[in-house]
């Protein structure tokens, strides 16, 4: 009796070990599923009605960078020769880890440009684009209460969303609801640039 015993005794740990295991590498595969569904699409995929201005210059950004490289995108756009590492010489903030929306404009202004930042809409997303005016719009990426913002450029739109530079990916589709929901998070902070 004492060997049933101490047999039972010892698949009860494998058992348990197995259902960890179960429970652990579907939650993982769960956890990749949302992630896969909320990531941004291709163009290709959602081709009706595209309103895109074409050839605005990406710099796939570095980490804490996306300042930088969206600014350097749209003043490269409107002729100037300026990278992202010679923009973050100047106003990158370590403190910070990022780029204060004060110090793009300043430095927008420093070397000649016309700046209007405000709390933009989707309408004037597209009159921009309309007007092959690329904008440079921050969100809020993070959940509860992390903040974790981001700027990109905004280089199109269709009805269900816009396109964007940004991070590593050039010219993605982000759906209407889910950006609205995260640039609503920085109160629609909105960047306008002319030379």
């Amino acid at each position: 009796m004492s060997e049933a015993h101490s047999s039972a005794f010892s698949l009860k740990p494998s058992a348990f070990f197995n259902f960890r295991s179960i429970c652990v590498i579907t939650i993982a595969f769960l956890g990749l599923i949302f992630i896969l569904s909320c990531s941004l699409h291709s163009i290709s995929e959602t081709q009706k009605n595209v309103h895109l201005i074409e050839n605005v210059p990406f710099f796939p950004q570095e980490e804490y960078q996306c300042g930088p490289a969206s600014l350097a995108g749209v003043l490269n756009y409107y002729g100037l020769k300026i990278s992202p590492e010679e923009i973050a010489n100047e106003i990158y903030s370590k403190s910070a880890r990022g780029t204060l929306t004060i110090d793009m404009v300043l430095f927008a202004q420093k070397i000649g440009m016309s700046t209007k930042q405000y709390s933009g809409s989707l309408d004037d997303i597209r009159k921009n684009i309309d007007n092959k005016n690329p904008v440079i719009v921050m969100i809020d990426t993070g959940i509860f209460f992390v903040q974790q913002y981001h700027f990109m450029v905004i280089t199109g739109y269709n009805e269900e969303g816009i396109i964007v530079n940004s991070g590593k990916v050039q010219n993605k589709f982000m759906p209407e609801n889910k950006f609205l929901n995260m640039w609503g998070k920085t109160k629609y902070w909105m960047l306008e640039i002319r030379s």
